[in-house]
This record gives C-alpha cells, structure tokens and sequence, in this order.
C-alpha cells in the first residue's frame, strides 16, 4: 500500500517521509487512533515506502520488486502480529485469513476482524506464545532489505503479554523497527508507551471523507456521499459501514430500546431481552458502541442547542423527543452504564443479565429525569 492510498493525515504523512528521508524515525512507534482513522493503513504504507528501492518523491515506486511483495504481505522482512483466538494461537496461524483481511479494506475494526476469524463470541488476545514468535523472527538476519519491519496490529489486546517485548522494543536488533497500532491507550502497558513515539490519528475532514467515497463506490450520488460522510464523525470505515447500512440495524435495535425503557412494560422488556441475547457478541458490542455515538450527540445538543447533530433523520428526531426529558447527569449516567456494558461483554458477560439490569437501570434515568423535570415546573408555576 502506497501512501498516496491513505485517506488524509497528511501532517503523518510528511512527518513520517521526512522522517525516513533524513534517517531519523523512531525505531518503536504507536499509531493511535480509531482503525477509520487510518493509523493501519498508515503503517502499512510506512512499510512499503521503507522497503521501496525506487522511491518516487513523496511516496513508494508500487513497481519494484519489495513494493510488490508489501502490497501482498508477503515480504520476507515485513512481519505481522493481529489478535487471535484461543491460549495458544499465534499469527502465523492465520496469516491466510489476515491477507483476505487486509483484502477487503485496511479500515476495518478488530469486529470485522473477529467475524472473519469466526470469534464473534470469543474473547481475543495476543498470546505468549505469539510473543515468543516475535522475538524469534526479529532474531533473524534480514532476508531482501536493510531494515525488519514489525507491525503489531490492535496493541490493547497484548495485556500482560506486552511485559515479554519490553527489552526488544527498548533495545531492538539493528535496523529494526516496531509500528503498533492501537485505539486505546489506557488498555496498554504503560512500561509500553514509555518505549515508544505515540503518534495520533484525527478525524479525517468530512469532504475528503465524501471524495474517497465517490472514488470507491460507482455512481454514488454526491449528495448521499457529503451527507454519510457527515454522519461517520471522521471515521472513513464507519462511512464505508453506513454506505451498507449494515449498522441500521443497531439503530433500530437502539431506540426500540430507548422506547421499550421509557416505557417499563416488563413482559415486552423481557423479550426484547431474548432476541439481543441471540445475536453475537460482537454485535452486542456494535449495539452499544452505536448507542454511545447517540448519547454524546444528545450531550452535546443539550450543552449546545446550534449544535449540529451527526445522527439520521429518523434518529435525529428521536433524540430531539428525548432532550427535554433529560437532564446533562442522566446523559453522563447513560454513558457510564453503556461504557461498563462495553467492558463487560469484552469480558463475555451474560448479554441477558446485562440487559435485563440495564433497561431497569435506564428506565429510572428517562423516568427519573422527566419527574425531576415536572417538579422544576411545578415550582416555576
């Protein structure tokens, strides 16, 4: 992957061509950023650009010999660490599904990644003995190129494990060099972090979010393109996903939701249950990954009314019904009870228990926050 196929970033861009112009990049660097920000991508591409032998000015040649073998992962030098699933997995057992991967689009999130690798109910991890794998293959003279290249892809998922890499990320072989890529930094050792350059990924800026668009998907209208765009909040893959409107699914699931617990029926809150328990947890945890996107949109109407929300007509309209109800502490208490949802399905909670205890837990904040509402009335009047 060249750079000129990476969606903006352009400060990353030329902090990183400078960077390897005048022989001073890092030799351990964190990309950081949500995976539609691109901070994959970039590794990739930082990848294919070190191992060029023709570089072209700003960017790899894509002809030569090492620029081929990167584009197909499959350059001897270039080594690939991914989350798997199972205590004794590494990556190499799965560097078939990791090509297919890549294949499909490099904005991706670890959820497409776990459905590909059939662990939508699993938890994954980087294993030791993925970590004993890496230290072997760095130990080896390079085979085509000056340099050895490991990209660790979805960093969080080392835990612990991270404490094995500690000495070859602070004092890596010659002409080694790590990029890992994570989305949160607080999920990563700290001892980690001290080793490495962290380099962050922005949002990228809603027209060339709706350029690249128009560029991949034949005959899109311009319109839909600048209005998806608007509404991925900077994420190209969450634009990509909304282009499928595979994740209207999540939105409909979310305000049956919403209504269901206002409402308090136990009977149709119970069933509702049932059917969230049937579906995977990986889209478990899409659902309540949607819901925190519409709970900070719904905080940031309430703190700002000229704010312009990033949701769906339909949805939008739902959450303009809602606003009076509530007030900025019941929306920071959704947030919470959505967030420790989120962890606890990465620790496969029961999704039944989970949800039956949170849709009482909601019903008092949206019924709290009204009869709190009622009262202040009552008094002005």
């Amino acid at each position: 992957m060249d750079f000129k196929s990476t969606i903006g970033q352009d400060s990353v861009k030329d902090y990183l061509i400078e960077a390897v112009e005048n022989d001073r990049l890092p030799h351990a660097m964190l990309f950081l950023g949500s995976s539609g920000f691109g901070p994959l991508a970039m590794a990739l591409s930082l990848a294919q650009y070190i191992m060029c032998q023709q570089k072209e000015g700003k960017d790899s040649c894509g002809v030569c010999s090492n620029c081929k073998k990167s584009a197909k992962l499959i350059h001897p030098d270039i080594h690939y660490t991914y989350p798997t699933i199972g205590t004794k997995m590494t990556s190499a057992d799965l560097l078939k599904e990791w090509r297919q991967f890549i294949d499909q689009g490099v904005y991706q999130s670890s959820q497409e990644w776990f459905n590909l690798i059939g662990g939508e109910n699993k938890q994954g991890n980087i294993t030791k003995d993925e970590c004993s794998r890496i230290l072997k293959v760095l130990s080896l003279k390079t085979f085509e190129g000056q340099y050895k290249i490991h990209i660790l892809w979805m960093a969080e998922f080392l835990g612990k494990q991270g404490n094995r890499l500690l000495k070859i990320i602070e004092e890596p072989p010659q002409n080694t060099i790590f990029i890992l890529v994570a989305e949160d930094q607080d999920a990563i050792l700290n001892t980690i972090l001290s080793r490495c350059q962290i380099i962050s990924f922005r949002p990228i800026d809603d027209d060339t979010i709706a350029s690249s668009l128009l560029d991949r998907i034949q005959d899109m209208d311009p319109t839909l393109a600048n209005q998806l765009a608007f509404l991925s909040d900077g994420d190209l893959g969450r634009a990509l996903t909304l282009v499928d409107r595979a994740d209207q699914l999540s939105a409909n699931i979310w305000l049956d939701w919403l209504r269901l617990a206002y409402k308090g029926s136990g009977i149709e809150l119970s069933m509702w249950v049932d059917k969230f328990n049937k579906i995977d947890k990986e889209s478990q945890k899409g659902f309540m990954q949607y819901g925190l996107h519409f709970l900070r949109e719904m905080l940031l109407a309430k703190l700002n009314e000229n704010h312009q929300i990033r949701l769906p007509d339909n949805e939008k309209l739902a959450l303009m019904k809602l606003l009076p109800l509530v007030t900025l502490d019941h929306i920071q208490q959704m947030i919470t009870l959505i967030d420790a949802n989120i962890f606890h399905l990465g620790r496969n909670a029961n999704g039944r228990i989970l949800m039956l205890d949170s849709s009482i837990q909601m019903h008092y904040l949206l019924r709290g926050a009204e009869k709190q509402l009622e009262i202040i009335k009552s008094n002005v009047i």
